[in-house]
């Protein structure tokens, strides 16, 4: 009995001492638990707050891209406006000079991009500078300057196989739009929109238009005008 009391004692204690380990384990774990479960909370702000914070500076960034973008466009707008008031002010002092009564202008100029690949679609409405009583008449000229293998050429859009015809009648009272198609050759790059209008009778000036051809044409756009446009060959008709 003394014996089997004993043994019993000792499991009892064994029991009792594993208990108080396991116990103690257990609230060690648990307060280990506890303190990961804060440190990832605490993580977990961390990330948000850096979430935010990027998205944020996303944000910011598109603003400003998109205000840098919207300068841009207006700078071009304004630039644009500033060579079309020089171009009439030169116009204006070359019918006094010269005693005309006036000449047909290049009011608007759009150019978006073709039906084709490699082409070019503009679309440009002609006016009076001046308001005529009478109607006017003539004719006008549409060629383009091309950049090939390092130099430039000057081509009418009847030297351009695919393009629409170089030349339109023009007959109107104050305004009239012409519109027409380019087919870009291959391995040569546009550098200006030339126009040549040339009315009918003594009295309406004749009037050459150049325009740089924007870098990316898109679906639309109004290219710039040059003011005094560097000299060019005749452009060159289809043998």
């Amino acid at each position: 009995m003394l014996i089997t009391l004993g043994w019993l004692l000792v499991i009892g204690l064994t029991f009792a001492f594993g208990y108080w380990l396991g116990r103690d384990d257990a609230v060690k774990a648990l307060a280990g638990v506890g303190a990961l479960q804060a440190e990832v909370g605490h993580l977990s702000e961390e990330v948000a707050r850096a979430r935010e914070e990027r998205v944020r500076l996303e944000r910011a960034h598109q603003m400003d891209r998109e205000a840098k973008r919207q300068a841009q466009a207006s700078l071009a707008d304004l630039q644009r406006e500033r060579l079309d008031l020089i171009k009439r002010v030169s116009y204006l002092q070359r019918l006094v000079r010269d005693d005309q009564a006036g000449i047909v202008e290049v009011k608007e100029l759009l150019l978006r991009e073709g039906s084709e690949p490699g082409s070019v679609r503009f679309e440009m409405l002609l006016s009076q500078l001046v308001p005529q009583e009478e109607r006017t008449r003539g004719r006008v000229s549409v060629s383009v300057v091309l950049s090939r293998d390092g130099e430039q050429e000057t081509l009418s859009l009847d030297a351009l196989p695919g393009s629409s015809p170089a030349e339109v009648l023009i007959d109107f009272e104050h305004f009239q739009a012409i519109s027409g198609e380019i087919v870009l050759p291959e391995g040569a790059e546009f550098e200006q929109f030339i126009v040549d209008i040339q009315p009918e009778g003594a009295s309406m000036a004749r009037s050459s238009e150049g325009f740089l051809w924007p870098d990316e044409p898109g679906d639309a756009c109004s290219p710039s005008p040059l003011v005094e446009p560097t000299e060019r060959v005749e452009p060159e008709a289809v043998e």
